[in-house]
């Protein structure tokens, strides 16, 4: 008898000492994670319920998350706070979680009040931190060996890159993307490599009225409620999203005057409702709402062109994006301290992650996209 206890007592510490040292391993957020769990018994409640309403997907596929619980997604955010993408899963770990809260009203709660809200925040935070250590350049070489990045176009340090982040937002070469009639302010040029849609061709103030294609925007949520918001009631709206892939530096897409700017608006870096929807197999955004973006952490700059009215860009941070990130010249402007801006200028850039760049016209002022014979259009996909 006395053997069999002391074999439990040697089997049940032995398992504490393994809990004890999974926990040292823990990821900071992770650990936040577990004191928010085992302590707020509301929080925890909202996290069960979460797991209890996992749902499949439109296409009748497995939901990952079924039949999973909290220790489960211990594992995984581990996993995901020090994982180093290539150029193919860049965006599995974000659709994964995103497959959490995917039609599922508790999912929502979790990421989107508090204290889900905070700690989505913090793991942002402090997984940006690791992707700008030098723990996070083990597998850049990866893509610097690849030759359909066109790494050829950018510029590479000498003595190499100190982070991921550092290789991700790396400058591109000068004339690797010739601006197009630069001296002509009525040809408007992409502020960023990526896949472009025209999203709306009716903005309103406020009022989130359904055009074409199931597309809102509310100009005050995503102008901060500027007074310059109203110039584009009425007007066009253009969605340029960026990949992995692409370069992530932005630029201004005409030249002016820069009459206001602002850095930081919103605060969500996670919960669109239906990510796999919005990806849309590679063409993402086209025909779908976009009206979510809204609240997504952005900044925005306003121009005046003088002769063709006012164009606003609106650079978004999707899905883990925690930097919208201006350069100092065009940081935080006021009608009063107004700077001159030329097209194809930079003006800031995106750390790793979703994001993209909405572009807003005045009423009448651009009515279509238009190509000349031997431009680009589009790249084709490998088939597999």
């Amino acid at each position: 008898m006395k053997a069999i206890r002391f074999s439990i007592y040697v089997l049940t510490f032995s398992l504490f000492l393994i809990n004890e040292m999974k926990a040292q391993n823990d990821s900071p957020p992770v650990q936040k994670l577990k004191e928010l769990y085992t302590t707020n018994i509301e929080f925890q409640s909202t996290v069960d319920k979460m797991f209890k309403n996992v749902q499949d997907l439109a296409d009748g596929s497995k939901n990952p998350w079924r039949g999973k619980g909290i220790q489960d997604l211990y594992t995984f955010l581990n996993e995901w706070f020090y994982f180093l993408p290539n150029k193919n899963n860049g965006l599995d770990r974000i659709i994964k979680f995103s497959l959490l809260y995917y039609q599922n009203p508790d999912g929502q709660k979790f990421i989107l009040e508090e204290p889900g809200l905070s700690w989505s925040l913090f793991f942002i935070e402090e997984r940006g931190k690791f992707m700008e250590s030098p723990a996070s350049t083990k597998n850049i070489n990866e893509w610097l060996s690849d030759e359909s990045l066109g790494n050829e176009d950018f510029v590479l340090p000498k003595d190499g890159f100190t982070s991921f982040n550092d290789f991700f937002t790396r400058d591109i070469k000068h004339g690797a993307r010739p601006i197009d009639n630069v001296h002509d302010n009525s040809v408007i040029v992409s502020p960023a490599d990526g896949v472009i849609n025209v999203i709306n061709n009716d903005l309103k103030l406020d009022t989130k009225i359904p055009t074409k294609a199931k597309m809102e925007l509310s100009l005050n949520q995503l102008l901060d409620s500027s007074e310059y918001a109203q110039k584009f009631i009425g007007g066009t709206a253009i969605a340029v999203f960026l990949m992995p892939t692409n370069y992530h530096h932005y630029h201004a897409p005409v030249s002016g005057i820069m009459v206001e700017s602002k850095e930081s608006v919103g605060d969500r870096l996670f919960g669109m409702p239906n990510i796999l929807d919005m990806i849309n197999n590679g063409n993402p955004g086209y025909n779908k709402d976009y009206s979510v973006f809204q609240d997504f952490r952005h900044g925005y700059f306003i121009i005046n062109t003088q002769d063709f009215g006012h164009v606003a860009m609106i650079p978004i941070g999707l899905q883990t994006i925690g930097s919208v990130n201006f350069v100092e010249k065009f940081r935080d402007v006021k009608p009063s301290t107004s700077k001159k801006v030329y097209k194809g200028e930079k003006l800031g850039y995106f750390a790793f992650g979703g994001s993209t760049v909405l572009l807003l016209f005045e009423k009448n002022r651009l009515t279509s996209l238009t190509v000349q014979q031997g431009q680009r259009i589009g790249k084709f996909t490998a088939k597999y």
